[in-house]
């Protein structure tokens, strides 16, 4: 669903995640469809709830808001079918739609004229009326009211791997009849070239192959930004010292920042923060190794065989690690590629994960 409400992700400030935003919204303004790429658990939907808030819009595209509608598609709501065409074109208009409910500078007769064509394509229930009135209310909107549209193709994965190649080539084809105004955002947590061959789908994968962003950990200024906003919200009172450990020890990754403010929640496991061997503790136990795994099991084989060749005396597969670094797995030092969190690197050396 589209998130335009005022508080999805309010807690946060609007410097949140712009190493990120500032180069998607850059893309935007240049019309360039783009992927965006991440491990699990880096905060994806986070980051889409924040991005769709109209003030973070206003924010990043200044006076071209009025005139920039970002749609976000959440393939999650598609019935699971073989008829692609017909359901996935249904989608981006009801899309469509739903982004509307959330914008203030919306005519009635805009919104009445999307909900009306949805309900008659769901009507007829035929693949090629939807696309030809998809592309009709597109241009519509594109070139009658001047409006730049960006669909953000969100849990993108599964539909990017199966999706027929007939569907890409005409998102190609609406793209290009409105060139200027239409653009592509696909969230991912795998490369596209690993979904699919690239000959099974150039003239789409052209479009995004040079614009790829990287959802990699927090920045520093977002830890701790993340972690007050936990403690206010959990009750928990950290000193300035277990802070940074924290920050220190989930590297910044969302997901372990959150396990490991769980834990402290607990006055006996907050004293842990303390010890001289903390991290060791911390590293077994049982939440902290399920986030490990999360992030796992969300990586492809080539990628954990090169996390692993440190510790196994394996190869370092240099297109997996450039991938890796992108998702901020892996962190570029003097010495090489350093991985991002002590807590997964202990995950790493324990012989728990596998290939």
């Amino acid at each position: 669903m589209n998130h335009n409400n005022s508080d999805a992700g309010s807690e946060h400030e609007l410097t949140y995640r712009q190493e990120v935003l500032s180069k998607l919204f850059d893309l935007v303004g240049r019309t360039d469809s783009f992927y965006l790429i991440g491990g699990a658990s880096m905060g994806k939907t986070r980051l889409l709830d924040f991005l769709m808030r109209n003030n973070i819009q206003e924010h990043y595209l200044k006076d071209a808001y009025q005139k920039t509608w970002l749609v976000r598609v959440d393939l999650n709501r598609m019935p699971i079918s073989d008829n692609w065409g017909f359901y996935f074109f249904e989608l981006l208009l009801s899309s469509i739609a739903l982004c509307c409910i959330g914008r203030e500078d919306i005519d009635d007769e805009v919104m009445k004229e999307l909900v009306d064509l949805d309900s008659k394509v769901i009507e007829r229930r035929d693949t090629l009326c939807a696309l030809r009135f998809f592309e009709w209310e597109v241009s519509k909107i594109c070139q009658k009211y001047d409006i730049k549209l960006c669909f953000l193709f969100d849990e993108f994965d599964e539909a990017y791997r199966r999706m027929p190649r007939e569907v890409f080539a005409q998102l190609r084809a609406v793209r290009d009849a409105n060139k200027s105004r239409l653009l592509y955002g696909m969230f991912l947590r795998v490369s596209p070239k690993k979904l699919r061959t690239e000959n099974d789908n150039e003239s789409f994968y052209e479009l995004v192959a040079r614009n790829v962003i990287g959802i990699g950990p927090y920045t520093r200024v977002d830890i701790i930004d993340v972690i007050q906003n936990l403690e206010k919200e959990w009750d928990i009172k950290l000193t300035p010292e277990e802070r940074e450990r924290i920050t220190s020890a989930s590297g910044g990754h969302p997901g372990m920042v959150k396990v490991l403010l769980s834990l402290v929640k607990d006055p006996l496991h907050a004293q842990k923060l303390d010890d001289q061997n903390w991290l060791s503790w911390f590293s077994k136990q049982e939440t902290i190794l399920e986030e490990c795994e999360k992030i796992w099991y969300g990586l492809e084989d080539d990628e954990k065989s090169t996390l692993l060749a440190p510790f196994q005396g394996g190869n370092i597969n240099s297109s997996a690690a450039h991938l890796l670094a992108i998702k901020g797995i892996l962190q570029k030092s003097d010495t090489g590629g350093k991985v991002f969190s002590p807590l997964f690197e202990q995950y790493l050396r324990s012989g728990l994960a596998k290939v």
